[in-house]
C-alpha cells in the first residue's frame, strides 16, 4: 500500500508544529523536531488507516504532547504538563481552534496527550483510536534514542513505517535547524522520503 503526505489542517505549514519558544525544555530530544516528526508520523497514519475523522484531534495532541516536559528523563506524567502549560500559551489554543480543534475535542486530546506516556488504556476506552495513533506516530521517533521496538507498535501500518521513521531521523535531525521554517523544510523531506517506500 503506497503512504501518503498530506495536510488535513486547514493552515500553513509553518504553523503546524510549535516553536521552540512553546517548549517548557526545549531540547534535541523532545522538542520542535521531535515533535514535528511526531505531526508527520500522525499524518501518515490518519491516512494509511482510513482514520481521517481524527485528523484534528491527533494533530493537536501530537503538537502539544511534549511542550510541558520538565526534563529528558522517563516521565510518566509530562503529558499532564503539558495540558498543564496551555493556559500559558494562549495562542497555541487559539492556533490549535483555527486548525479545527472544537471545545468538544479537547476530552480525547486530554486522555491521548495524558496517556501516550504511560500504561495502555483499554481497547473499550472511548479515546483508545486516539490515544493509539498518537502513542505510535510518537515510538516512530524512538528511532532517534536507539530503542525502537516495533512489536510495542499497535498497527501494523506502523511496523512497515519503521524504515521511513528512521530515514526521516537521519536526514533531518541535524540538517534542519530548530525555527519558524523548519516544519515545511522537513516535509519536504518527508515526502521524498515517503515516495521512496516500497
Amino acid at each position: 500500500m503506497p503512504y501518503r503526505l498530506n495536510n488535513p489542517i486547514p493552515l500553513p505549514l509553518e504553523n503546524l508544529a510549535p516553536h521552540p519558544e512553546h517548549f517548557f525544555h526545549p531540547s534535541r530530544i523532545h522538542g520542535q523536531g521531535h515533535v514535528a516528526r511526531v505531526i508527520v508520523h500522525s499524518f501518515v497514519l490518519i491516512d494509511a488507516l482510513g482514520l481521517e475523522e481524527h485528523a484534528e484531534r491527533v494533530w493537536a495532541a501530537a503538537y502539544v504532547h511534549d511542550i510541558g516536559r520538565v526534563h529528558d528523563g522517563r516521565c510518566r506524567d509530562h503529558g499532564q504538563y503539558a495540558l498543564a502549560r496551555l493556559p500559558e500559551l494562549p495562542h497555541v489554543t487559539s492556533l490549535l481552534a483555527e486548525g479545527g480543534v472544537s471545545a468538544e475535542d479537547w476530552e480525547g486530546i486530554s486522555v491521548a496527550v495524558e496517556n501516550h506516556c504511560r500504561a495502555e488504556i483499554p481497547r473499550t476506552h472511548p479515546h483508545w483510536t486516539l490515544t493509539a495513533i498518537l502513542k505510535d506516530a510518537d515510538g516512530l521517533d524512538r528511532v532517534r534514542i536507539g530503542d525502537l521496538n516495533p512489536r510495542y507498535l499497535r498497527f501494523p501500518e506502523s511496523r512497515a513505517l519503521v524504515p521511513f521513521a528512521e530515514a526521516l531521523y537521519v536526514e533531518t535531525h541535524k540538517a534542519l535547524r530548530p525555527g519558524p521554517g523548519h516544519f515545511a523544510a522537513l516535509w519536504t523531506i518527508a515526502q521524498r522520503l515517503l515516495s521512496c517506500l516500497p
